[in-house]
């Protein structure tokens, strides 16, 4: 009885120690998580600079507007 008693309790003091995860995993999932914010910091950046320009045509150049056309 007393066996079975001694074993129970470092069963439960090393379960645990089992449980716990690996550290190189743990810095993995660090790594992968802050590789995610800068993926979506920079995708968050390029829609705002989208936003920014303008999607409008440039103006037609007349002969009236261009005030180096007798120099070319």
């Amino acid at each position: 009885m007393r066996v079975l008693a001694i074993a129970a309790i470092i069963t439960s003091l090393a379960a645990p120690a089992f449980a716990a995860e690996d550290p190189s995993k743990a810095e993995q999932y660090r790594f992968e998580e802050q590789k995610k914010k800068e993926a979506e910091e920079i995708e968050r950046a390029y829609k705002d600079a989208l936003k920014r320009t303008t999607r409008e045509q440039p103006a037609k150049k007349t002969d009236a507007s261009d005030p180096w056309r007798s120099l070319r």
